[in-house]
This record gives structure tokens, sequence and C-alpha cells, in this order.
């Protein structure tokens, strides 16, 4: 069961990096929470240096029943960056929506080391690391100012608006309000459904901050970085302890391992 266990983090982790939208889109058991997983655990399209920092990612979620109930919940996770882009996050896994089904709750961490060109889920219960190769294709440095998105699959159907910057967490952050409607009949709804999805976005730390999506489907989610910290986490963050195995595994593409500069 452990090594289900990992293994379905591991895949998990990578489909998330190739989803570079925040917001609900086809998700695990419920709304957001691939945008979760994957901002938690730092997957991104590029890889960040001379940008360190630590912080606490806080993801709520609130759904409203048809008989007025509500369901609420809150995790929070933990997220380092170095100056060489290698990111460390560890959450309780048991929030991640079906995932979690029929499981205990425990803590995850996830290593993406552009260095070895490996990313790691580590389990404590067993003490072993599942590694994995990074693609080449994800080891070049990010150049551009803004998160790359997803095309989007009907741009008649999708209004941008520019929210200007404001400071979040001492962080001086971009923001932009993403309006996707679904037209009445395109999923069986007799009315319009607007998704809206707020984000805000720090050139400097080139992350995002912060995030709200609202699909009238599902509910409501917020992402935030807290407790922002610039300076240089901990070197040991980054690499497997001693007293754990690594198992290797295959990575979700085809081609030789990229080589660690």
């Amino acid at each position: 069961m452990v090594r289900s266990l990992s293994l379905s983090l591991v895949s998990v982790g990578l489909m998330a990096g190739s989803l570079l939208a925040q917001g609900p889109g086809r998700h695990m058991g419920g709304p957001g929470d691939f945008a979760m997983v994957r901002a938690e655990f730092g997957m991104t399209n590029k890889v960040v240096q001379g940008a360190p920092y630590s912080a606490q990612a806080v993801t709520q979620f609130t759904q409203t029943l048809a008989n007025g109930d509500h369901i609420s919940r809150t995790t929070t996770a933990s997220i380092a960056r170095d100056s060489q882009g290698r990111t460390r996050t560890e959450r309780p896994f048991g929030a991640i929506g079906a995932l979690s089904a029929g499981q205990t709750a425990r803590s995850t961490v996830m290593i993406f080391d552009p260095v070895a060109a490996k990313s790691y889920v580590l389990d404590a219960t067993s003490h072993t690391a599942r590694s994995m190769p990074i693609r080449a294709s994800r080891l070049a440095a990010g150049s551009s100012a803004t998160p790359r998105t997803r095309p989007a699959r009907n741009l008649a159907n999708v209004k941008t608006e520019d929210l200007g910057t404001q400071v979040i967490q001492g962080l001086t952050a971009q923001g932009k309000r993403v309006t996707r409607t679904i037209p009445a009949g395109a999923e069986g709804n007799e009315k319009e459904i607007d998704i809206v999805t707020e984000t805000w976005y720090s050139p400097d730390l080139q992350t995002i901050v912060m995030s709200k999506t609202s699909d009238p489907r599902y509910g409501d989610s917020v992402y935030q970085l807290t407790g922002v910290n610039r300076a240089e986490p901990d070197p040991t963050l980054f690499v497997v302890p001693s007293d754990y195995t690594v198992k290797e595994g295959r990575g979700m593409h085809r081609g030789p391992a990229p080589v660690a500069q």
C-alpha cells in the first residue's frame, strides 16, 4: 500500500507540472484539487534561480450544498526554494481529494532538484524515496515575466481583466481576473455558468502569491502564501536523508534522463 501511494503521488506531481493554469478544471474529487496540488508542490513550467524563499501555502475551500449546508476545509503546506531553483514541499497527503479515500492523513514531501535532474517523493513511514528523472525541457531557467496558461477552450467565452498591482505579504504582485463562461446547454446546464479565477503574481519571486477561484459547480477556493521569508533555506531540505532508501522510477516521458550539470 505504501508503494502504491508513493507512485500515485509521483504521478500527481508529474501531471500537475503539465497543468499551468490556476483554478478548477478536471480535478480529483473536489474543486480546485489539482490546482492546489500543483501550486503547493511547486510544480511550474520553469526553473527559478536566484530567488530563494520559504513560506506556508494555505488553501481554503468552501462548497455550498443544495440543502444550504456548507463543506469547508483548510490545508497548509510548507514550501521552500533555494537559489539553485530546487524546491521542497511538505503537506498532508490525506487532504488531496479522492486519493485520500480510506487513508490515514500523513505528511508527504516532494523535492524537485534541477541540479541533479531528479524529483523525489519521500515516504517517512517506510524511509524510502521514489526518484524520477526530470526531462530536459523542464530544466531551462524561465525567462518569461508572467506564468503561462493553457490555451482556452474557446477564447470567445473568456474575458481577462488587469487588476493592477498590490502588496501581498510584503511582495508587489500583479493581478488579473479571468472569467470563463460555459454557454447554456454546453454541459447540460440551463443557464450560463461563469467560472472566475483571480491570480496575484509576484515578478520578484516569480510565483503566484494568491489565487481565488469561484466555480458555481463546485465551490470557492483561495490559495495564499503566508509567512514569506526571503532568506536562503537550509540546504539539507533539498536532499534525501541519508537513512532513506532511494528507489528509481521511470518518468512519464520517453527519452534519456537529462545529465546533471
